[in-house]
C-alpha cells in the first residue's frame, strides 16, 4: 500500500541507499585514520575500517528493506 501511495517515497529510499554507504565508509575511514595515528598502529587498519564500514552500511540497508518491505505486507 506504501509502494502503491507515494512513488516517490521508494525512490528516496532507493536514492538514500547511496548516501547511507557513502556515510558508512567515510566514517569507518576517518574513525580508523585517528585510531591509527592515536596508537601509532599500522595503516593497513584504515582499510579495515573502510570495510568495517561498507559491513555496516550493508547491515543497516538490509534492515531498512526488511522494514520497507514488512510495511507492504502489513
Amino acid at each position: 500500500m506504501l509502494n502503491q501511495d507515494k512513488p516517490w517515497l521508494v525512490a528516496l529510499y532507493i536514492s538514500g541507499a547511496g548516501v547511507i554507504v557513502t556515510a558508512y565508509i567515510v566514517v569507518g575511514f576517518w574513525i580508523a585514520k585517528w585510531l591509527v595515528g592515536y596508537y601509532a598502529a599500522p595503516r593497513f587498519w584504515i582499510a579495515v575500517g573502510c570495510v568495517a564500514g561498507l559491513i555496516l552500511a550493508i547491515i543497516n540497508l538490509v534492515l531498512l528493506i526488511i522494514k520497507f518491505v514488512g510495511e507492504d505486507n502489513g
